[in-house]
């Protein structure tokens, strides 16, 4: 794969392992023509990592678009991501981190500082995105030890009760607003910058309880259309079929391949203004 540069156009996924089941990465890459499409999901990332990330993201050159699943705001990280951050070489973790939150390092943690390591760690991960293929936790979960798209053939669920729809859009509405989670949201949407830097937001569309939905739809109708992917009515009804489902939370690879064409329509209808 060649070394990104400044008239590269890159997309890149963000998230949990809904994101790492769900973004089908050939798929959605053999039909983009001029992107480089790459998924970082991984195993228990929260809003507050996927973040940090972006941050790293918008440094590299060229263009890029970061589209950003919107889970809960967690400070403490998964140890998934410590081994991925590691494995990648990404030295001043986790002191860049906490700096991020705006939270001290834990003294418990005895970490030097060290400078420029921006360009090094995401440049090790452009070049060759199997680099990413490679990196694995220290306990299997699941059957899983990677990140990037996973895509399992398993259905353990019969039910649609795990699919958002548009009753969950109405009822939790007008539900209570994460003001830290949301002022988060804000902060990377002024990161911004015209055919350089573009943040869209994913709703998830599963969930293991109905409540959870709660906490990320008022955030979520607060972000300015042109930063989020709005889900149609008829969308939703097309994914709400228990064979997409992998487990209660997380879709097959069935699911992932009806989730990865909206996907592409949706980025197709959009890209010209990125």
């Amino acid at each position: 794969m060649a070394k990104i540069d400044s008239n590269s156009k890159s997309i890149f996924f963000l998230g949990s392992s809904r994101i790492q089941r769900s973004v089908n990465l050939k798929l959605i890459q053999d039909s983009l023509t001029t992107w480089r499409v790459y998924n970082m999901g991984l195993l228990g990332n929260t809003l507050a990592q996927n973040l940090y990330l972006a941050q790293f993201i918008k440094n590299l050159p060229g263009n890029k678009v970061v589209f950003v699943e919107l889970t809960s705001y967690l400070v403490n990280y998964p140890e998934s991501f410590e081994s991925a951050l590691e494995y990648l070489e990404l030295p001043d973790f986790p002191n860049s981190y906490y700096k991020f939150l705006g939270k001290p390092i834990p003294s418990s943690k005895n970490y030097g500082f060290l400078d420029d390591f921006e360009a090094v760690f995401w440049n090790t991960m452009i070049q060759n995105q199997n680099v990413i293929k490679r990196i694995a936790f220290r306990d299997e979960y699941n059957g899983y030890n990677e990140i990037g798209y996973s895509p399992t053939n398993r259905n353990d669920v019969v039910s649609k009760e795990s699919f958002l729809n548009q009753e969950n859009l109405h009822v939790f509405a007008l539900s209570k607003l994460d003001m830290n989670a949301y002022s988060r949201v804000n902060q990377a949407l002024k990161m911004q910058q015209q055919n350089e830097f573009k943040v869209v937001f994913l709703l998830p569309i599963t969930s293991n309880n109905k409540d959870d939905f709660e906490i990320k739809i008022p955030i979520f109708n607060k972000i300015p259309k042109e930063s989020k992917w709005e889900y149609t009515g008829q969308f939703l009804q097309e994914m709400a079929n228990p064979r997409y489902l992998e487990n209660k939370n997380h879709m097959n690879s069935q699911g992932a391949m009806i989730y990865s064409q909206g996907l592409v329509k949706y980025i197709k209808a959009n890209e010209k203004n990125w």
